[in-house]
């Protein structure tokens, strides 16, 4: 019963995120950079958290373990965005999943959990999908073009905080939440600061506050939804349901942004789909 609420949770999830490219490429198209909209809507969710799900624990502050979390999590969704601004949706959601590759070892590390056949062979799958889709004559002399370096980064942080979310079972979905939020504007912050980032007002552009709005509201819901599910359900059984984002994000790029599947991506995106699979049997 745990099982199947924690799945559906996940599910709501991954169609929340395989449309969630899209308002931040209309507030990107606004003027409003990847950074400065992941900071102003999740600065949006965090003060609908403060009214409508306060914090009940103020102590979570003072837990390394919560920074710890909120860093992860900050990282993952800053490149998650800024991976679906610039690239393609389905090729930046590919290789996004390659779950198999980050999961296992982290698992194994973190979690103690027993590495099998099935999961090594899940991996070298997941790898010779990602050399598919990345392949041209001088794939290993050349750096990896932006917006697949961000998807990598975020897929490794997405994995991360799978297994994170049952490493850290003593915080509660409230406290890993809030972590989530918090963390995405103390990155984003950081990341304005660092590389000098020019400053972007929401008001800018007609309609980005309500953009912005929007997003933060499915954010602060979304957020709640997917970390209460991951308390339901094993990292490695997450994976394959996640990949239903793949699904979404395939079907919106092509109706609202006229994307279409190249066959290196559906061929790659086979190997690591198959990939996910074999490492999620019993």
């Amino acid at each position: 019963m745990h099982a199947s609420k924690g799945i559906c949770c996940l599910l709501f999830g991954t169609i929340t995120w395989g449309l969630l490219w899209y308002p931040y490429r209309l507030l990107d198209f606004n003027g409003i950079n990847g950074v400065y909209a992941s900071l102003y809507s999740f600065i949006g969710a965090l003060l609908l958290a403060v009214f409508l799900y306060r914090l009940k624990n103020t102590h979570s502050f003072l837990k390394k373990e919560f920074w710890i979390y909120a860093a992860i999590g900050g990282i993952t969704n800053i490149s998650y965005v800024l991976a679906v601004i610039s690239g393609e949706v389905v090729r930046v959601m590919l290789l996004f999943f390659l779950s198999p590759i980050w999961t296992i070892p982290m698992s194994f590390f973190l979690l103690k959990e027993k590495i099998y056949n099935k999961n090594i062979i899940a991996a070298l799958l997941a790898m010779l999908g990602a050399i598919i889709i990345l392949w041209h004559e001088n794939l290993f002399n050349q750096p990896l073009n932006l917006s697949d370096t961000f998807a990598i980064i975020a897929g490794i942080g997405f994995a991360l905080t799978n297994v994170m979310a049952r490493f850290y079972n003593f915080l509660s979905v409230q406290e890993k939440s809030y972590a989530i939020w918090l963390g995405v504007v103390v990155i984003s912050v950081i990341t304005i600061l660092l590389f000098q980032l020019h400053y972007v007002a929401p008001h800018t552009a007609s309609n980005s506050l309500g953009l912005i709005a929007i997003i933060a509201l499915t954010l602060l819901v979304t957020t709640l939804t997917v970390q209460y599910g991951l308390t339901l359900v094993k990292a490695v059984t997450a994976s394959p349901i996640f990949l239903f984002e793949i699904i979404v994000a395939g079907v919106s790029a092509y109706f609202l942004a006229n994307e279409m599947i190249g066959w290196k991506d559906l061929l790659g995106g086979i190997f690591i789909v198959l990939g996910i699979f074999i490492s999620t049997r019993k």
